[in-house]
């Protein structure tokens, strides 16, 4: 995997939450950030939602579970990324990251990912009130982690067929001005917010 200069490699994890359907978008915006390279790894619950043949049409390079590729691995993910975001992120990911399972290849990734994670939650209102899922968050955020959102938006509710006020992501221009900033902070020697 080739370099890019001045921390311009960003890893996107994408997990299994519904709106893991409207990734190509966000990977199209982050097209705007100048000279930024985008890998991806999708968990295998993402990869029902959204075909990997689909994301590979809006990325560099996309990896997963079950791929029987293991090239370059999570150590190999890890060490090509400058900077690695989770969007979107799911309780179940959350939990896995700050109890340090790795029972996925974009876990083991983000465990081997030596940096700050930024995550971007999604998920129903009532699962983000969990205290579980709160206690997961306040121990990311103690790891040094940071957690973007969820915002209150209008939500397309999968188990309801409907829509609704809910919690979900920034839109695709915030997620890109985010990243273009870090890579910003990066490139000028600034502590990565």
């Amino acid at each position: 995997m080739e370099s890019a200069p001045g921390g311009r490699r960003l890893l996107v994890g994408a997990c299994g939450a519904a709106n893991v359907v409207n990734l190509p978008g966000y990977l199209q915006a982050l097209r705007w950030v100048p000279g930024l390279r985008v890998h991806v790894v999708m968990t295998a619950t993402a990869t029902r939602f959204l075909p990997v043949r689909t994301v590979r049409l809006v990325s560099e390079a996309v990896f997963c579970d079950g791929d029987d590729n293991f090239d370059p691995g999570h150590v190999g993910l890890a060490d090509w990324a400058d900077h690695v975001i989770v969007l979107p992120a799911t309780a179940h990911v959350l939990a896995q990251v700050a109890q340090g399972y790795a029972g996925s290849l974009l876990t083991a990734t983000l465990l081997a990912y030596e940096g700050k994670v930024i995550f971007f939650p999604s998920m129903n209102p009532a699962m983000w009130r969990k205290p579980a899922v709160q206690r997961n968050v306040a121990q990311l955020e103690a790891d040094g982690h940071h957690i973007a959102g969820p915002v209150t938006t209008e939500c397309w509710e999968l188990d309801g067929g409907r829509m609704r006020p809910g919690l979900g992501l920034p839109t695709p221009p915030q997620v890109a001005a985010i990243i273009r900033d870090i890579v910003t902070s990066h490139e000028q020697g600034e502590e990565i917010p």
